[in-house]
């Protein structure tokens, strides 16, 4: 049976390069799978921050190294003298071939720290003299079934052109996605600088500096200027910054964008401002206005309310206020502004003080029932003062003339007057008329005095 024909030394190292080389080339799909991996921090300034931190080496550098060592082992056990000059941190340095003489015999060439090439002992392995070669630890070196690693006289050409190519596409490689991992980092830094500038400027308008350090830390981390966006909604201080969203949305309301809430803060602000309500001009006062939903036009006819029929109104009816809905004179602003009562009842209140006012004025007391019953039916202040002008002026005859004919006339008192006054209830006005045309009855002939003069009318009073 015949032997096989061994390859020569040279033929196995040429295929063992060959077999680096393919690995070589599958190199550039490993790096570019490790640069589509997330990074993280962001380089802020150069390739060097995303490297090693012990070998200030990138992914492919690291690969590439890998590559270099077996190359260097490759050589050695080829008797070929090569070392890496100009290695530091961050770099691999370039292979460099050694002495072009073979060192004498037993020796083998070796670069020492100063750089320069020396002999030392072989180490680790032995030479054949037989076959002028090394030979592995365990062979008997007589040349029988020892695999020398390259012949003394063989032509070391191909081998060392295949590390040299090598070598040099290594460096290549290393160089392109060294090139390519900066012009991908300068990218994000560039898209998280933008970002950062832009949110920084927004938020800043919220009152939102304090997010400015959260900003930075989640576009450095890559995030997109809509992710940092919903990631700040969910902070503490962006909730607490728009926090009448939470009560819209309990009250089924809708929920209103940041530019909206602003807007809206703006108009309310402007408004107090206007009218000198500093006081009321705070977050907590407007975000209840946002909360319920109190338009621009109503906090309008509040203020209007609060300042010129409440602050400046005549003491009298500020004391009428007092008595009937025991409303302080430091509350009675805050009361017309608060958001929470509905300002249909302030309005119906302030109006039943105004007309109670008036009947004070007069000597009179409508109470809070019928002042809240006028002011529903629209009687405004200057109605009132009219109207309990004209009950002062027939009251009196009329609950005199009612006291006395009591028992065969129905009774006429304040509240029929109201009623004939500010209704023109007919039957207020007959029992009226009943009276005066008995009492005319009764003293026309005896006393001489006129029908004309005793029968007042209430007609025209509005």
């Amino acid at each position: 049976m015949a032997k096989k024909k061994k390859k020569s030394t040279i033929q196995k190292l040429a295929d063992s390069t060959a077999s680096r080389l393919e690995a070589l080339e599958n190199l550039e799909k490993q790096v570019q799978t490790l640069a589509s991996t997330p990074k993280t921090p962001l380089v802020t300034s150069s390739p060097l921050d995303v490297r090693d931190p012990k070998t200030g080496l990138t992914p492919a550098q690291v690969a590439a190294q890998k590559l270099q060592q077996e190359t260097l082992a490759l050589a050695a056990g080829a008797n070929i003298p090569v070392a890496v000059t100009g290695a530091s941190k961050g770099t691999l340095g370039t292979i460099i071939q050694g002495p072009s003489t073979p060192p004498r015999e037993g020796f083998e060439w070796y670069r020492s720290s100063s750089g320069e090439w020396r002999q030392r002992p072989i180490q680790g392995y032995w030479l054949n003299r037989n076959k002028g070669g090394y030979v592995p630890p365990g062979g008997d070196g007589d040349g029988d079934g020892d695999k020398p690693v390259v012949d003394s006289g063989g032509d070391n050409s191909a081998l060392l052109s295949l590390i040299q190519s090598l070598q040099n596409q290594i460096a290549q490689l290393t160089q392109n996605k060294i090139d390519q991992a900066a012009a991908e980092e300068a990218a994000r830094k560039e898209k998280a600088e933008n970002a950062i500038s832009v949110l920084t400027n927004l938020f800043s308008k919220y009152g939102l500096q304090s997010l400015v350090p959260k900003i930075k830390e989640l576009a450095i981390g890559g995030a997109s200027e809509a992710t940092i966006t919903l990631q700040l909604q969910e902070t503490e201080e962006y909730k607490m910054r728009f926090k009448a969203n939470a009560e819209r949305l309990k009250k089924g309301l809708a929920y209103l964008s940041p530019g909206d809430y602003i807007g809206l803060e703006d108009s309310y602000r402007q408004i107090l401002r206007a009218y000198g309500l500093k006081q009321f001009d705070t977050d907590d006062y407007v975000s209840q206005f946002i909360a319920n939903d109190v338009s621009t036009a109503e906090l309008s006819s509040r203020v209007t309310t609060a300042v010129q029929r409440v602050q400046n109104a005549d003491p009298a009816i500020s004391a009428t206020l007092r008595d009937y809905y025991n409303i302080t004179n430091a509350d009675m602003v805050a009361y017309v502004l608060d958001p929470n009562t509905q300002f249909p009842m302030i309005e119906r209140q302030v109006a039943a003080a105004e007309i109670g006012t008036a009947a004070r004025r007069q000597g009179l007391e409508a109470g809070v029932n019928v002042s809240e019953q006028l002011a529903s039916q629209g009687i405004t202040q200057a109605q009132a003062q009219r109207g309990y002008a004209t009950i002062a002026d027939i009251l009196p005859e009329a609950t005199k003339l009612s006291s006395i004919y009591k028992n065969v006339l129905d009774e006429y008192g304040q509240s029929e007057a109201e009623q004939e006054v500010f209704n023109q209830l007919a039957s207020a006005q007959r029992k009226r008329k009943q009276l005066t045309e008995r009492e005319i009855g009764t003293f026309a002939g005896q006393s001489g005095i006129s029908r004309t003069g005793l029968r007042s009318t209430t007609g025209g009073t509005f």
